[in-house]
């Protein structure tokens, strides 16, 4: 029986880093077990329609297709992280300093399809850690994650980017070299991480989605996890609402 293999899992955001892995990973000659993508069902109008353009690509490469997966959750009626959102009249965590969306709708919704691949079991049954890359490119050198419960013993993280010493401009021209449009920063079209700018981009193009943003951010303003004026969490800026930068038209940082 020919030795078992450590299996290699790309987690795939589908923006700058995570392609730039991909690419690198293709001229390296370097064939991934199973490429994942977390659809939280708020990503960006651009990152949906960079979909097809990747699968194409990956098909030439020979690699495997990317795998869209979704968080299920196991009683709530709701299917996406808006939805959550407006059930329960709130907004991302990311607003109040936290990560549980991304947890849950990212890694959680990514998780069982790797615990299902044949390659995953068959390695964990032998006593081998999987391989799982992430895009964090060579400016990010502190952002790392170390895992949580059984993840310490069955993974192992490997950050390509940073190991390659590609930062983001570097990133940019390896996907144009490999004939590849640089997509958009992967996100949520209402994430509290994007800058002003951003949120007037968004206004312009999407008029629709920053609209539902803006209720998703009142519903917290009126609901029942709202502090009055003394929150320190003013909307889906944190520190601001991004309704009063419709109120004040202002798009500056």
């Amino acid at each position: 029986m020919p030795e078992t293999k450590q299996p290699l899992c790309i987690c795939y955001g589908m923006g700058v880093d995570s392609t730039a892995l991909l690419v690198g990973l293709a001229t390296m000659g370097i064939r991934p077990d199973l490429i994942t993508f977390a659809d939280t069902g708020g990503e960006k109008p651009d990152t949906y329609l960079y979909a097809p353009i990747m699968q194409e690509w990956l098909r030439d490469q020979g690699f495997p297709p990317i795998t869209v997966c979704r968080y299920v959750p196991p009683i709530a009626k709701y299917r996406t992280l808006l939805g959550n959102c407006i059930q329960n009249e709130t907004i991302p965590s990311l607003a109040f300093g936290r990560k549980a969306c991304s947890l849950k709708w990212k890694r959680d919704a990514q998780e069982p399809l790797r615990r299902r691949l044949p390659e995953n079991v068959r390695a964990w049954s032998e006593g081998l850690k999987v391989r799982k890359a992430i895009g964090f490119d060579a400016s990010e050198t502190r952002r790392t994650y170390a895992g949580v419960g059984n993840e310490v013993d069955e993974y192992d993280y490997w950050y390509p980017l940073q190991d390659w010493g590609w930062d983001r401009k570097m990133c940019e021209r390896q996907i144009w070299a490999a004939g590849l449009p640089v997509p958009v920063k992967s996100a949520c079209f209402f994430c509290p991480a994007m800058k002003k700018p951003e949120i007037k981009d968004l206004a312009e193009r999407h008029p629709d989605l920053h609209q539902i943003a803006l209720d998703m951010e009142q519903g917290y303003r009126t609901g029942k996890h709202w502090r009055g004026d003394e929150a320190s969490t003013k909307g889906l800026g944190r520190r601001f609402a991004w309704g009063d930068l419709v109120d004040d038209g202002t798009g500056d940082e």
